[in-house]
């Protein structure tokens, strides 16, 4: 069995997980530009309560945020695509919302 190298994970760092995130970037990706170990990386990243995991996740939802409130900008002023697009993704984001309620009983 490998041994997991013990990895220091900085504030710098956490930025940097935020920002790849948002890019949709892979954690195994993330760790290499981070330049530590891939396997010590994904443990702490596959732990739901840690700043590596809650940095990511807030990438990911960072993006997500910005091209949805564009998505309602346009469709407010009228883009019938725009709108199309921001219906179908909200009924999607919906949808996952209430998957983790029923599944994990996250609110």
């Amino acid at each position: 069995m490998d041994k997991l190298l013990p990895i220091h994970i900085s504030d710098e760092d956490l930025e940097t997980v935020f920002n790849m995130a948002a890019c949709n970037y892979a954690p195994s990706d993330i760790a290499l530009q981070l330049n530590v170990d891939k396997k010590s990386f994904l443990v702490l990243f596959n732990n739901k309560e840690s700043d590596v995991r809650q940095s990511y996740d807030a990438g990911k939802l960072s993006t997500t945020f910005a091209i949805m409130s564009k998505q309602k900008e346009l469709a407010e002023g009228g883009n019938i695509t725009a709108a199309q697009i921001f219906l179908k993704e909200s009924e999607k984001i919906e949808f996952e919302n209430l998957k983790k309620l029923v599944y994990f009983g996250e609110d």
